[in-house]
């Protein structure tokens, strides 16, 4: 015996075979209709479900989910109705949304927004980096003129990092108003 292993070789060479039974031309039939029946029942179960049960996934691009209407996604702002007041990035818990605005001369026309709220600000830079955002919603219930909405566009992949930041200002995204505002 070597160390810690048990010598096993006299218990082998004595013909004990503890546990086992002697295998028969009876119990090998067993062995195999066991075998036989227990793949059929597992074939018959994934064969319920392939035939019975709907399927769970849905086609995506032919068929989109219907989404909740309290659903929070891509981030729109109305910047004709921004007002400039910084409160949606003050509220932001990630620092995502860039705001640059100076005051408008005394002399240039008075502009207002939609609800009659004056806009004191002329608003250089609105840009939301969507690769941070993490989609809190405080930013749209600090808004005063609620301009700063969520949509219910879900579908804004890009292949960079860089590409998810959108500025407002700029006349592609201006037109999305109309195709993805609730």
């Amino acid at each position: 015996m070597s160390g810690m292993t048990p010598d096993i070789s006299d218990f082998a060479n004595k013909g004990n075979s503890i546990g086992h039974e002697e295998l028969t031309f009876g119990k090998w039939l067993g062995n195999i209709w066991t075998a036989f029946s227990t793949c059929f029942k597992g074939l018959m179960i994934t064969g319920k479900y392939i035939v019975a049960v709907k399927p769970v996934t849905i086609e995506y691009p032919e068929v989109r989910e219907e989404l909740p209407s309290n659903s929070r996604s891509r981030l729109f702002n109305d910047v004709d109705n921004c007002i400039s007041c910084l409160q949606c990035a003050a509220s932001c818990p990630v620092d995502c949304i860039y705001i640059t605005a100076t005051r408008r001369d005394k002399e240039a026309p008075k502009l207002k927004t939609d609800d009659g709220t004056p806009i004191k600000l002329d608003l250089k830079q609105y840009t939301i980096d969507t690769a941070l955002c993490c989609y809190c919603g405080l930013c749209t219930t600090v808004c005063p003129t609620e301009c700063l909405t969520h949509t219910v566009d879900y579908e804004f992949s890009q292949y960079t990092v860089s590409e998810m930041k959108y500025d407002y200002l700029d006349e592609d995204i201006r037109a999305w108003k109309h195709r993805v505002v609730k």
